[in-house]
């Protein structure tokens, strides 16, 4: 478990029954910046499934083409996911992968806002480098810096 002490011990009063989560959940930098990661696994999830009806509905004759561009998407929604349950168990690792995720965004956000499309994809693109920006500060924060070396 952790090196931590027991508060409860000794006081004769019953543990409370909770998993390997204890009534400590961390920093907020850090607890908002797992939240941020879910957020954007979720929305990323909800992307590929959105394509995944929409080639299904209209009826597409390159359906191996599509299987491994929505691929992509699946497996950063899962990695994304899996960062911040290493980040809630506190473990270093999942703040190098956060921020390598983070990372591989950056150049879709840059073609988001700078190519020739609608004002909405820029609008999007801004909201998610804005996103990006601050997963990464939250993750990098010398309070969750802390709670992860801890």
């Amino acid at each position: 478990m952790t090196d931590r002490p027991d508060p409860v011990a000794g006081t004769g009063a019953p543990k409370p029954a909770t998993p390997d989560v204890l009534a400590d959940d961390g920093p907020l930098t850090l607890r908002v910046g797992v939240l941020v990661l879910w957020i954007q696994a979720v929305l990323v999830a909800v992307l590929a499934v959105a394509e995944i009806v929409g080639l299904v509905r209209d009826g597409t004759d390159q359906l191996e083409w599509a299987a491994w561009i929505i691929a992509g998407p699946l497996v950063a929604a899962a990695a994304l996911y899996y960062a911040g349950r290493l980040l809630i168990h506190r473990r270093l690792a999942g703040r190098g992968l956060a921020v390598a995720l983070q990372l591989c965004a950056v150049p879709v956000v840059f073609f988001m806002v700078t190519g020739e499309s609608d004002a909405w994809v820029k609008v999007l693109g801004g909201l998610i480098g804005l996103s990006v920006i601050a997963c990464v500060a939250l993750v990098v924060a010398p309070a969750s810096r802390q709670a992860l070396t801890a």
